[in-house]
């Protein structure tokens, strides 16, 4: 991570268990309502808390906000980066679409053709 605490892992926001809205018990500035929640800017009101490092030792300051942050950022990129190249193994370019809808309204045609013979032969078989 770019501020030297590596892999510093947080556990889960708590909230009360009342119904209504509550703020997380770590204090870290989340809450939860029963239709709406928020948070710090790049805080995920259901994702990990600053306030809850799994270690119990909290680095201080904005350090635990900013490591919980950074670590999302970085999550979302990788998945970002992982999707779009799952995305390239399975997108044909628009050229390669293209060929292939004329080769099959080729072959759809040629087949129609087939069929139209086959139904003339069988009506004259059929005299």
């Amino acid at each position: 991570m770019p501020n030297g605490h590596g892999d510093k892992k947080y556990g889960p926001h708590k909230y009360a268990d009342h119904g209504g809205t509550s703020d997380c018990e770590h204090k870290c500035g989340c809450w939860m309502g029963p239709s709406r929640s928020g948070g710090p800017v790049g805080i995920n009101p259901f994702g990990q808390c600053p306030g809850n490092p799994l270690d119990g030792q909290k680095l201080g300051g904005k350090e635990d906000y900013e490591l919980v942050v950074d670590q999302r950022i970085a999550d979302l990129e990788q998945r970002v980066w992982k999707a779009e190249e799952a995305l390239k193994k399975v997108r044909p370019s628009k050229k390669k679409i293209v060929d292939e809808l004329e080769q099959a309204k080729k072959k759809l045609a040629e087949a129609k053709e087939l069929i139209e013979d086959w139904q003339k032969k069988a009506a004259e078989l059929a005299w």
